[in-house]
């Protein structure tokens, strides 16, 4: 099975794919013309003297894992996932996760 393609983009107004999943990061409405929407907006949080395994995981990483395993099974369709974020950063740390790093390749 090859990776799922991840994208982020900085205004998905610019952006109509029907095959692709749009997740939000910000408060921004979503555009027209996506396959499927959804909201992530909690960050990472680490527990007071606990390592990288113990950290409660991101709302992004969390949409990541449920996205995938509802492709899977057949729940959703998609080829692609398109990021609404400003930067990397959140990028960077759901892409951390083993289960969205093995399933899931920037693009």
């Amino acid at each position: 099975m090859s990776k799922i393609p991840l994208y982020r983009a900085s205004d998905p107004a610019r952006l109509h794919d029907r095959r692709a999943a749009l997740v939000l990061t910000t408060g921004s409405a979503a555009p027209p013309g996506f396959a499927l929407v959804r909201h992530a907006d909690a960050a990472a949080v680490a527990q007071a003297g606990g390592c990288a395994c113990c950290r409660v995981p991101s709302g992004l990483t969390q949409v990541l894992r449920q996205l995938f395993l509802d492709r899977v099974r057949g729940a959703v369709e998609f080829e692609t996932v398109v990021v609404v974020a400003e930067d990397d950063a959140m990028l960077a740390e759901a892409m951390s996760d083993p289960l969205v790093a093995a399933r899931y390749g920037r693009a």
